[in-house]
């Protein structure tokens, strides 16, 4: 429990559905490695969550899916450093090994060196990783530290971050960015402001943000619904876009139809600056 406590239960609980992929059909995404960091009570935390919204655990798998195939994409189209901001127990730097593709986890001091501890306990070295608070240390000159070149394109994985941030600080991180590295995509996802809001119409959504920031012990603070609004803030283009149940309706069509109301409420989009492909 101490663990839990220290590392913040959002990552155990990601892991856990990221570990229930394994028994479903089509199986949209692999991670073995998931159940290495589940416990049986972050288990009952996300079946809990589950039952008030059944459909969250089908966008988080599509959620997972979307990053995964964006991480392979880039790959295969000459991506060579990859950056995951907030890392947790996102274990994509083993599961996308690759010849000559470096990565990169930056989380919080404790979320990193408990991770450390499960991965070396399983014989696999860790990837390279960057203690901190993103939002206040020099990130870039911290990856040049660790034996990244910021003046060639990088890809930052930035799941599961936008909702917690307060939206200045978005802008600002995103613009220091902008400012020391002339050639990087970022892709992350992000609820309508009518989820954070509570206004979004649909009893069982606000009851499931409610649940989640109760149980986690966390905050949905920002919400975007229109992403023009990061070309007017920042230097960044938005080159892709989509609602993850438009991921759905072409991984897992039969599931995806099934679903309606709230599911139009959660979409990823990926910012560009400079020449990334």
């Amino acid at each position: 429990m101490s663990d839990i406590n220290e590392v913040g239960a959002t990552a155990f609980v990601l892991a856990c559905f990221r570990e229930m992929e394994k028994e479903r059909e089509p199986r949209l995404f692999d991670d073995p490695y998931a159940e290495w960091f589940v416990t049986d009570e972050m288990r009952e935390k996300a079946r809990r969550m589950q039952a008030i919204l059944p459909e969250s655990s089908e966008l988080l798998r599509y959620r997972f899916c979307t990053f995964d195939e964006i991480t392979r994409r880039e790959i295969g189209n000459g991506m060579r450093q990859v950056v995951i901001l907030g890392a947790g127990f996102d274990m994509r730097p083993l599961v996308f090994e690759t010849e000559g593709v470096r990565f990169c986890d930056v989380d919080q001091p404790a979320v990193l060196a408990f991770k450390s501890k499960v991965l070396e306990s399983h014989g696999v070295a860790p990837c390279a990783g960057i203690p901190c608070n993103y939002l206040d240390v020099d990130l870039p000159d911290k990856l040049v530290k660790v034996g990244f070149d910021i003046h060639a394109p990088i890809l930052f994985i930035w799941e599961g971050n936008s909702m917690y941030l307060p939206v200045e600080l978005i802008y600002g991180f995103l613009n220091r960015l902008c400012g020391m590295i002339p050639s990087f995509k970022i892709a992350f996802d992000y609820f309508s402001k009518r989820v954070i809001d509570r206004t979004s119409g649909h009893d069982q959504v606000t009851a499931f943000t409610d649940a989640f920031e109760k149980t986690l012990n966390v905050k949905w603070v920002t919400g975007f619904d229109d992403l023009a609004v990061f070309e007017q803030r920042t230097d960044l283009k938005v080159v892709e876009s989509g609602g993850l149940l438009d991921i759905g309706k072409r991984v897992a069509p039969d599931a995806a139809s099934a679903l309606s109301g709230p599911v139009d409420l959660y979409s990823y989009g990926i910012l560009a600056r400079g020449a990334t492909d």
